[in-house]
């Protein structure tokens, strides 16, 4: 009897262990996200997206915002034409730079664009991830700061991933913008925890382990950032996008946030064959004439 004792003490003990060392690294890859380096995203842009284009000689100007708590996001306008006005964010991990496919986008359709790195991302001083939470407060900081420099502009947003989430979760917050374009993002984020959890063939049942993990080591609640709450009663136009191949945030995602959005001015655009944030890299043309024709219908 003793001996069964102890193997099953030592059986507890090795689940238990094993379900720590999932939690531990989990909710770390989830709110200290490995940050790419411009050098590499900037790398991406000119050699593989082949997106970069002239931009070395574009005009810019540095478009810094310090923020609520005293922290300093980072970012850039292009070019000085501040009539209309997209603000770009990044995704997990990411920084400004991947913005700039989205940002020859917009150039193409007459709009200044402002990349920023997200809080904690890019060459912002290292802080917690929320995921959206923290990031769609500062998003609004950030429109604002457009409008106090620029007080005619007419303002669009763009948000890929995460980004995409940061946008959406920002709505709630009810700013003064034209449109938005939502691409890849993820409505309810507990879900996408569970498929990754899927997807290296652990039981999803581990995503409240993992979320308290995450909130005894970074201080939010994943299974809160729920970003598809925001549009139960958005009616500012919303362009969703989502390649149909993507196998880490499922389109089922941006399905069921174009389904339950209030307003009538929206769309929802699966791309044949885009795996997860690679819309645009399937086809740029493409992309870009979904984006005016939305614009064209649904905005002034």
């Amino acid at each position: 009897m003793n001996i069964l004792l102890i193997v099953l003490l030592c059986l507890i003990i090795g689940i238990l262990a094993y379900v720590f060392l999932v939690s531990w690294k989990m909710s770390a890859n989830l709110s200290n996200p490995h940050r790419k380096t411009y050098e590499f995203t900037m790398d991406r842009s000119k050699n593989e997206e082949r997106s970069w284009g002239d931009l070395d000689s574009c005009e810019k100007e540095p478009f810094d915002v310090t923020l609520r708590d005293g922290y300093e996001l980072h970012g850039d306008i292009y070019p000085l034409d501040p009539k209309k006005v997209v603000i770009i964010s990044h995704g997990h991990g990411d920084n400004k730079y991947t913005g700039v496919r989205f940002l020859q986008v917009f150039r193409h359709l007459g709009y200044s664009t402002v990349i920023y790195d997200l809080r904690g991302h890019g060459q912002n001083v290292p802080c917690v991830c929320t995921m959206g939470l923290n990031e769609s407060k500062d998003l609004i900081e950030v429109i604002q700061a457009v409008k106090k420099r620029f007080p005619r502009a007419e303002i669009g947003l763009h948000g890929l991933s995460m980004g995409c989430a940061t946008t959406v979760m920002a709505l709630k917050y009810k700013p003064d913008v034209k449109f938005v374009v939502a691409d890849c993002g993820y409505g309810i984020l507990r879900n996408v925890c569970e498929d990754v959890l899927k997807g290296i063939r652990q039981p999803k049942f581990l995503f409240t382990p993992v979320n308290w993990m995450n909130r005894l080591r970074y201080g939010y609640n994943a299974a809160n950032v729920n970003p598809i709450d925001s549009l139960v009663d958005n009616e500012i136009p919303i362009l969703f996008i989502h390649g149909a191949a993507d196998d880490y945030i499922a389109p089922e995602q941006s399905v069921w946030m174009y389904e339950l959005n209030k307003g009538e001015r929206k769309e929802l655009h699966l791309v044949p064959g885009a795996d997860h944030a690679h819309a645009w890299n399937v086809d740029p043309v493409e992309y870009e004439r979904i984006i005016a024709e939305f614009l064209q219908k649904n905005v002034k």
